[in-house]
Order: structure tokens, then C-alpha cells, then sequence
């Protein structure tokens, strides 16, 4: 019980900016925080549900809603995810070596390509929550990609060789225990499964979107940086709550006009 408590207190301290107790770093302690990345996906899910309940009391414009939808799940969680996509982004725009691209990811400079990629990502996001029709049911939707994309996240770090020694993504994994990736698992299944409560057909895209975000994920750690760390991680996550969104968008539109 008080592995599981550390384990929850370190992954809300890490990926989210929610105060916490102090609990001291070390190795038994980290054993279960990727495992326990999905529940700050379900508070940040949680958050948007409430945010659209206060709309609709007040009845803001539902462009607030889409602002909301975009803003929350990065402010919540410190941004920390969005840095590692604007470091991927700023070295993959490099072409360089895989040691050139460790090299960029390392350096604490924002690039030009990592603000246009920051800055183009947002507003795709933005764009994409405009279009989608906002109710309980795509809400919740919502909120399940981030606990989808956080399980993602988390199984690439455990699964894809890291490419340095070092690091918070190196640390995380080699502590992690062997039952990690099967909680992981669960998260998906999960997950996936409260998706398709709320819309067969959507539940169908996010699978889609997830798998192809893990592989694509997969493949670029291994090819242009020879392995996995924390900031390609964050590159998934980002991306995969993008894609899944998308699909979301896609499939209910689909759903309006064919059913």
C-alpha cells in the first residue's frame, strides 16, 4: 500500500504541477511511477469535465470550452510533456546525427523549429476542439485520450531500449518492475474500454491513432536517436493526444452524417 501512495505521489509530482508530499527519490520509490502516469491523464480528464459543466452553467461561448480543452491538460501538467515535443521537433528539423539530435534534445535553448512546432501544435489542437461538438459524451472522450496517451507514453519508455545511461526516462524504466507493463496494459484496455462505452466508433479511431503514434514513436527513437528517453516520450504523449483527437473529430463527423 505505501508503494502504490509514493508511487502516485512521484508521477503527480513529476508529470503534473498538482501539489504533493515530499517522498524521498529512490529506487523502490520510482518502481510503479510510469505505471501510475495514466491517473494524472483521469484527474486532467476530470478537470475538463468540470470546466465544461461550468460552461455550460454560466453558458459561455463554447469557444471557452475549446480554449479550455487546449490549455488545461498543459497547464496541469507543467508543460513537461510539451517540452520534450519541442525538443524532438527542434532536433529531428536538425537532420543531423543521432548524436547531433541527443545532443539538441540535452540543450536547454529553445530553437526556432521548437516554437514553430509548439506554436503550430496549439493551434492545430485549438482548431481541432473547435470542431469537434462539445457535449458530456466528446468530453469525455477527451479526457480518456490524455489517460490513453500518458499509458502510451509510459509503454514506449519501458519497452524501447533508452539511448542514454542517464536521464529521468532511464531511471523510471530501470526501476520500474516487471508488472509495469502489464498495469500499462490494463490502463489501455481500460481505457479503451470506457471509450467505447460512450462511442463504438470513436474507441475504434483512438486504437488506431494510438497504435500508429507507438509505432511511429517506436521507429524514431531506434532510427534517428538510438534509443528511447524522456523527452520522446513527451513527444508521444503530445502526439498521440493530437492524433486521437483528430480521430475524434473524424469519427464523429462520420457519425453525423452516415447515421
Amino acid at each position: 500500500m505505501k508503494s502504490l501512495f509514493t508511487a502516485i505521489v512521484s508521477a503527480f509530482s513529476t508529470f503534473s504541477v498538482l501539489p504533493t508530499p515530499r517522498i524521498e527519490w529512490n529506487a523502490y520509490n520510482l518502481r510503479h511511477v510510469l505505471s501510475a502516469l495514466p491517473l494524472v491523464g483521469v484527474v486532467i480528464g476530470g478537470c475538463l469535465c468540470l470546466w465544461h459543466w461550468l460552461c455550460g452553467l454560466l453558458q459561455l461561448p463554447a469557444v471557452l470550452s475549446a480554449v479550455a480543452l487546449t490549455v488545461l491538460p498543459v497547464a496541469l501538467s507543467g508543460g513537461i510533456h510539451m517540452d520534450g515535443f519541442s525538443d524532438v521537433v527542434d532536433a529531428l528539423s536538425s537532420h543531423a546525427a543521432p548524436e547531433k539530435k541527443r545532443a539538441i534534445l540535452k540543450d536547454p535553448h529553445c530553437g526556432a523549429f521548437a516554437v514553430l512546432g509548439v506554436g503550430c501544435y496549439l493551434l492545430v489542437y485549438f482548431g481541432l476542439c473547435a470542431a469537434l461538438p462539445l457535449g458530456w459524451k466528446t468530453v469525455g472522450l477527451v479526457g480518456i485520450s490524455h489517460v490513453l496517451s500518458r499509458a502510451i507514453g509510459a509503454l514506449l519508455s519501458l519497452t524501447v531500449p533508452s539511448a542514454s545511461k542517464e536521464g529521468m526516462q532511464r531511471a523510471f524504466s530501470d526501476a520500474a518492475g516487471k508488472s509495469a507493463v502489464w498495469i500499462l496494459a490494463v490502463w489501455l484496455v481500460l481505457g479503451l474500454a470506457g471509450a467505447a462505452v460512450l462511442s463504438p466508433l470513436s474507441a475504434a479511431g483512438m486504437l488506431l491513432a494510438g497504435g500508429c503514434v507507438f509505432l511511429f514513436t517506436a521507429h524514431t527513437a531506434k532510427k534517428q536517436f538510438s534509443g528511447m528517453s524522456g523527452d520522446l516520450a513527451g513527444f508521444a504523449i503530445s502526439l498521440a493526444s493530437a492524433a486521437m483527437l483528430l480521430m475524434l473529430v473524424l469519427t464523429e463527423r462520420m457519425a453525423a452524417l452516415w447515421f
